[in-house]
């Protein structure tokens, strides 16, 4: 779906998080105060949480700046990067994976960004949360030249050029990783990504990378009923501009995927032991099968975790849905 040039030019005045009569709006557009009602209740039926303030006119709940793909392919263009990229802004989609998976494949780095997805999913098929406006929805495809057994680790670097771009911005000493892809900042959850493989063919491998991050959303109050959750907002108290965090993104994507490439997990294990947030805590992981408890003791070489249990006997754990027990 997208919206028209007028419904785009209502949220951009609207997005200063003021509230504006219909005159005024009706003014700026050229258009009528019933007209401008219309539009309005276009945009709450697309979910877009506009209030109506009686006697005064129409307000967002928070400052509002859209995804800007002149923005976006600027900041892009000023850092040192290696590949082609195509970028795809969307204002509502059902997936941006899903969108990656049905493009034709390209030897570019095809990007995906919406403003708000309404089938988001995260790791077992779990339901993301995803407000208009307020959060980062974005995918890229990536062509790999490398053998597809070595991928165990790809979704640890990943959280690893995460948390790189998030450090960029000063954000919190306080934020760690949660084997394999949860990024938690106060045992809340800020940001996932999760990985498909599309094809392998000739030693190259087609993956896509959705990562979902919580950046303007006021998480305090507005909760989730399954877990806690938060955003750089809660944390910092600050509004920032998606499209210069989605760029910073992009480009520690390549350099993570490029230093894996060359060098394999190994060059990251110092890093990730610093942002551990699982090690040396008591825990379970459910798996399909069953659920094993222990300690948890780090990662290997090929990202698995090193779980040991009661008898001191060491699991080694390629998959598993994680969670802490009570303290020791």
């Amino acid at each position: 779906m997208s919206f028209t040039p007028s419904q785009l030019a209502l949220l951009k005045l609207l997005g200063d998080g003021n509230c504006h009569s219909g005159s005024e709006l009706g003014a700026a557009l050229g258009i009528t105060r019933s007209a401008i009602w219309k539009q309005i209740n276009h945009l709450i039926e697309s979910g877009i949480p506009i209030k109506r303030i009686s006697h005064q006119g129409y307000q967002l709940p928070n400052p509002l700046v859209l995804l800007d793909k002149e923005k976006i392919i600027g900041n892009l263009g000023l850092a040192q990067r290696l590949n082609p990229f195509n970028l795809h802004l969307f204002t509502t989609i059902d997936s941006t994976n899903r969108y990656l998976k049905e493009l034709p494949l390209s030897n570019s780095v095809e990007i995906c960004c919406a403003e708000i997805q309404t089938q988001g999913r995260g790791r077992f098929g779990r339901h993301w949360h995803s407000p208009f406006g307020e959060n980062i929805y974005c995918s890229s495809r990536w062509t790999l030249n490398y053998d597809l057994t070595k991928l165990s680790g790809l979704s640890l670097v990943t959280s690893l050029a995460i948390l790189t771009t998030l450090n960029e911005f000063n954000i919190s000493s306080n934020i760690k990783i949660k084997w394999p892809n949860d990024i938690l900042w106060n045992d809340k959850k800020l940001c996932g990504s999760l990985i498909e493989i599309l094809a392998e063919s000739n030693g190259t491998i087609q993956i896509i990378i959705g990562i979902g991050l919580n950046v303007n959303t006021d998480t305090r109050n507005t909760p989730l009923p399954d877990k806690p959750w938060c955003s750089l907002y809660e944390i910092t108290q600050h509004h920032f501009d998606r499209n210069l965090l989605i760029a910073k993104l992009i480009v520690n994507l390549e350099r993570y995927l490029t230093r894996f490439i060359d060098h394999e997990l190994n060059c990251f294990m110092e890093e990730w032991n610093q942002y551990d947030y699982l090690f040396g805590k008591k825990i379970s992981v459910t798996q399909s099968a069953n659920t094993l408890s222990g300690i948890a003791c780090g990662i290997n070489a090929s990202g698995q975790l090193i779980l040991q249990d009661e008898s001191g006997r060491k699991h080694f754990l390629s998959s598993g849905d994680t969670s802490l027990q009570e303290k020791l």
